[in-house]
């Protein structure tokens, strides 16, 4: 082998030697840490920026692929990635995150090169999370009574994402402190009877703060030198049986005295004539209606009473509720609820529908507690319980009674015959010509041939039965002896 052969041979031994060569493995960075922020804490600074130890290897340059995002699991390897960035320093920054604020973390790994041969290190070394937060609090408020006479007042606030907040009487950042945030707070107003002014700031965990720009951040209160209106004793009474409107009873109370506004509210009631109250139309179902009691004796309670009846056009409910809200001249107010069943739907309550025999006719008798939009009653007449009524009386009986107040009416039947057996209906007739029958069928059987069976209902209760009977003889005894 010459000389030429021998080193073409040691070229390519020299060449497969240096092709086997492979680069060191780096080890993972060391010490990583973050030189403006806080780990897990919240930072109004927008860029995060980061530091670690230099690899020990110097044989070679030292190469650090890192990057941040949301994600706190990442793997950097040797499949490119175009999101990374690299660098051979030791310090980066990352961009301006104060567009997307939250969580963020740092991966980065280690790489070496040595000719055509990358290594990079078998971990990726992450930190975080490290919070963006450079927005301050949204969605302020502060509020409180419109009037009070009690100098410590409870004020109710809120703020998105608020961890402090400051409250001032004076003004906004203005000789308070900060404190942590709440959601309702006991404060104390400044000396002298006026309308007050109490002031909020919220700040975050990152330090942002509200600078008072929204008009939220401030409330209003009347101080004045009186005492609130109250409502006491409050029930309602109502038969579970009874047909006729419930009454509310309640006492009004003001230590101070003068004009109590009372305002009345319902679902599916009308609320009608507290006693000693001078009241002009009507409420219509789930408005409200005000009325102003004049004049109330000072530290003295006042007795009143209401009528519910259902409003017009309404139907039962089995459960109502009506609310009373009184206030005084001050704007201090008081509210209460009660709560119970109207056992009927008539729009014209009856206490009593009766029929007596008398000598030579039939007196029908009946008496109401409340009528609305009633215009009069006509009285039908039957031979059988269920067959067809006959109309007796020759026009309207023109309604006497009123929303708040029933009267009492009779009528003479004369159209009837011994031994014949009579069944009557009261039938309303309301403003716009609706009839509606109450509350049933009355009957009256007249002294003469029993060729009949008594074999009826004649009590009314539903059964036949010796009650029946009894209830006949009764009636024949009073007819005989009213003649």
């Amino acid at each position: 082998m010459n000389v030429i052969q021998k080193g073409i041979v040691l070229m390519m031994i020299s060449l497969a030697f240096t092709f086997s060569v492979n680069a060191a493995t780096p080890d993972p960075v060391q010490n990583v840490r973050s030189t403006t922020h806080t780990l897990s804490d919240f930072s109004n600074e927008s860029s995060i920026g980061m530091s670690w130890n230099a690899d020990s290897i110097t044989s070679t340059t030292v190469y650090y692929y890192y990057i941040f995002n949301t994600s706190s699991d990442y793997t950097i390897n040797s499949t490119w990635n175009n999101a990374l960035k690299s660098t051979t320093g030791t310090n980066v920054l990352s961009d301006d995150f104060s567009s997307s604020n939250g969580a963020y973390y740092f991966h980065i790994a280690a790489m070496v090169e040595e000719g055509w041969v990358e290594n990079f290190s078998l971990t990726t070394t992450t930190k975080g999370p490290y919070y963006i937060d450079t927005k301050a609090p949204s969605n302020v408020s502060i509020s409180g009574p419109e009037t009070t006479n009690d100098q410590v007042v409870t004020l109710s606030l809120y703020a998105d994402g608020a961890t402090q907040m400051y409250i001032s009487n004076s003004g906004y950042g203005i000789g308070g402190y900060w404190e942590s945030y709440a959601t309702s707070k006991q404060w104390t107003l400044t000396d002298g009877y006026e309308t007050k002014t109490v002031y909020v700031l919220f700040r975050d965990a990152a330090g942002n703060a509200t600078d008072g720009a929204s008009p939220n951040a401030r409330t209003e209160i009347i101080y004045v030198l009186n005492s609130a209106p109250e409502i006491k004793n409050l029930k309602a009474v109502a038969s579970a049986n009874d047909i006729s409107a419930p009454n509310i009873y309640f006492d009004l109370y003001d230590k101070e005295g003068g004009d109590i506004v009372l305002t009345i509210s319902s679902t599916n009631l009308t609320a009608t004539t507290p006693d000693d109250i001078t009241i002009s139309g009507v409420s219509v179902s789930g408005s409200n209606t005000t009325y102003t009691i004049s004049s109330i004796t000072p530290d003295v309670d006042k007795a009143l009473t209401m009528t519910v009846i259902p409003a017009s056009g309404a139907t039962t409910s089995t459960s109502s509720v009506i609310t009373l809200r009184v206030a005084d001249a001050n704007g201090l107010t008081d509210t209460a609820t009660v709560t119970f069943n109207m056992t009927e739907d008539l729009f014209v309550r009856l206490t009593d529908f009766s029929v007596t025999p008398k000598s030579n006719h039939a007196l029908i008798q009946w008496q109401t507690t409340s009528e609305i939009d009633t215009a009069g009653f006509i009285l039908k007449r039957s031979e059988t319980l269920n067959g067809t009524y006959t109309k007796i009386t020759d026009r309207l009986i023109p309604a006497k009674g009123s929303a708040i107040a029933g009267d009492t009416y009779s009528y003479q039947d004369f159209q009837i015959k011994p031994g014949k057996q009579y069944y009557y209906q009261l039938v309303e007739i309301d403003l716009n010509n609706n009839q509606t029958v109450y509350p049933g069928k009355s009957e009256l059987k007249r002294n003469g041939s029993t060729e009949d069976d008594i074999n009826y209902d004649a009590n009314g209760d539903g059964d036949v039965n010796v009650g029946d009977v009894i209830y006949l003889l009764r009636t024949l005894t009073d007819f005989k002896d009213s003649e």
